[in-house]
C-alpha cells in the first residue's frame, strides 16, 4: 500500500514539474534550421512548431516578437512581427 502511495505521489511530481503538457519536440530539418539561423543569428525564446510540410518558428530576436514560417526546403513563407 506504502508502495503505490509513493508511486502516485511520484507520478503526480512528475506532472507537476513538467512543461505543462506542451506537444512534443519538434524535429527540424537541417536546412530549415539552417535558414533559420542565418536569418536570426542569436535569436531567443525559440519553439518550433510543424504544420503539414511547413515548419512555424516563434522566437525573440532584438527585444522584438516574430514569428516565421519555413517551407521543408528552408524558404520563408510568411513573416510576421508582433
Amino acid at each position: 500500500m506504502l508502495k503505490s502511495c509513493l508511486l502516485t505521489l511520484l507520478t503526480f511530481a512528475l506532472f507537476a514539474c513538467g512543461d505543462g503538457g506542451t506537444a512534443a519536440e519538434v524535429e527540424v530539418p537541417a536546412v530549415v534550421q539552417s535558414a533559420f539561423e542565418a536569418s536570426y543569428p542569436g535569436a531567443t525564446d525559440v519553439n518550433w512548431e510543424e504544420d503539414g510540410d511547413h515548419y512555424e518558428v516563434e522566437f525573440k530576436f532584438n527585444g522584438e516578437d516574430f514569428e516565421v514560417e519555413y517551407s521543408a526546403t528552408g524558404e520563408p513563407l510568411e513573416m510576421e512581427e508582433d
